[in-house]
């Protein structure tokens, strides 16, 4: 849906209930464990008095504006709500993982591209969890690259429309938080987040933000994740025609979801060589349950009647190296979460996961909310490339302003503002 009201009105339907508590006691340790890791002071979160909302996806390195919406209709949800990143994606699904394009008059084209990795090919498909941070080097050229934007940029505007000092004041706190990202981070992952949540705290958001893998594997939770992935497992001819059901309301393409073949599992396993993250597939051995990997190192696990038990086990044995797909929403509709906010990109799954959801555990989606926003390209750094070139270059035509030219040209309580009233604008239209 995409009617806020009508949202939180089906958020007030949803009695608390103590697996909601439960849930709530391991987001808030996660989300102080985050809080500490990224060197932030935040205040201990209260007991709910609602059932917990939740949104996330992975840890990027900048963001697009709706991102930035979707925390800010969380945070305005009168339910408990976090926000959760994915640190457990393969490198290279999606490049804002590792790379940003900013206006840019010194650009030939308009664009400046920056990497924060030496080389994604040989990363490429690695779990984050097993990255390398960004070195120091590599954000010595980051610093240097913006610099030079900044400059030109000034070179191209009149004082009065773009303050240079300014600039470079808030250059110089967008750097301090890369390199304190780089400094407490053991993984990329970790540094997406760890600066992802500095930036997002300094902008005004106080959502608990946790990490997608850590909660998962909590003591506490872990139960309910295995009992979860059995259903999977014992009804997985079930499940992959569930999907194939859903996918019959697909046209052209617009549910951007791919089809599974049978023996598909909600699993994925980082190879112990190339830590490449990739799939878990299941087998039969007699009455034996099979999960084998499908690529890579050969891994075979004897799972038995595949009971929540000795997958419970299982998990805790490969701690660090599991993670869920595309149907991780489901795992955490069953450890309580009454609600979901979703962007453009997310929301498409819907389909999928509903018709799963009931066919696997007679259980409906919970509300599900469309925020998003498009702003349009503008500000300084554009408005330089349109002086510098005579006219705006195709390569920025279709671009929306990211979160790091932002920073760089405007106060972050603005910045906000304008996040707030885009995407409920959106919603008017």
């Amino acid at each position: 849906m995409d009617e806020p009201g009508r949202f939180n009105a089906l958020l007030a339907e949803t009695p608390l209930e103590p697996r909601h508590l439960l849930l709530w006691d391991a987001v808030r340790a996660c989300a102080l464990r985050l809080a500490d890791h990224a060197g932030l002071a935040v205040e201990p979160l209260p007991d709910p008095a609602t059932p917990p909302c939740f949104g996330g996806q992975q840890p990027y390195v900048d963001y697009y504006p709706a991102v930035l919406a979707k925390l800010d209709a969380l945070e305005t949800c009168p339910n408990a709500s976090f926000y959760a990143f994915a640190d457990y994606a393969p490198l290279g699904s999606d490049h804002w993982m590792s790379r940003t394009a900013l206006p840019s008059a010194s650009a030939v084209d308009g664009l400046l591209s920056f990497n924060f990795h030496r080389s994604v090919r040989a990363q490429q498909g690695r779990d984050l969890r097993f990255v390398p941070p960004p070195s120091a080097a590599t954000l010595a050229e980051l610093a240097e690259k913006l610099k030079g934007m900044i400059t030109h940029t000034a070179k191209c505007l009149p004082p009065e429309s773009f303050p240079k000092k300014l600039a470079f004041a808030r250059l110089r706190v967008l750097l301090s938080d890369y390199e304190e990202a780089r400094r407490r981070a053991a993984n990329a992952g970790e540094f997406n987040s760890v600066w992802s949540a500095r930036v997002f705290h300094r902008l005004g958001f106080r959502l608990p933000f946790v990490s997608l893998s850590e909660l998962l594997a909590r003591d506490e939770l872990l139960p309910s994740v295995a009992a979860t992935l059995s259903v999977f497992i014992k009804r997985n001819a079930l499940f992959v025609e569930s999907i194939e059901e859903a996918m019959q309301f697909d046209e052209g393409g617009a549910l951007n979801f791919n089809r599974k073949e049978a023996g598909h599992i909600p699993l994925s396993l980082a190879d112990p060589q190339s830590c490449v993250r990739r799939a878990l597939r299941l087998e039969r051995r007699g009455a034996d349950y099979l999960l084998a990997s499908t690529k890579g190192t050969e891994e075979v696990f004897n799972v038995g009647r595949a009971d929540a038990a000795a997958l419970e086990e299982l998990l805790r044995r490969l701690k660090g190296r599991w993670s869920l797909d595309v149907f991780t929403p489901i795992f955490l509709f069953q450890l309580g979460i009454a609600g979901i906010v979703n962007g453009r990109g997310s929301i498409r799954y819907s389909l999928v996961l509903a018709h799963v959801s009931k066919r696997l555990f007679g259980e409906r989606h919970p509300p599900n909310l469309l925020c998003s926003c498009s702003p349009r390209l503008e500000g300084p750094f554009v408005e330089a490339v349109r002086r510098a070139q005579g006219s705006l270059p195709d390569s920025l035509r279709s671009r929306e302003p990211t979160l790091i030219s932002r920073l760089l040209s405007t106060e972050e309580a603005t910045i906000r503002e304008e996040i707030s009233a885009s995407w409920r604008d959106g919603m008017r239209e």
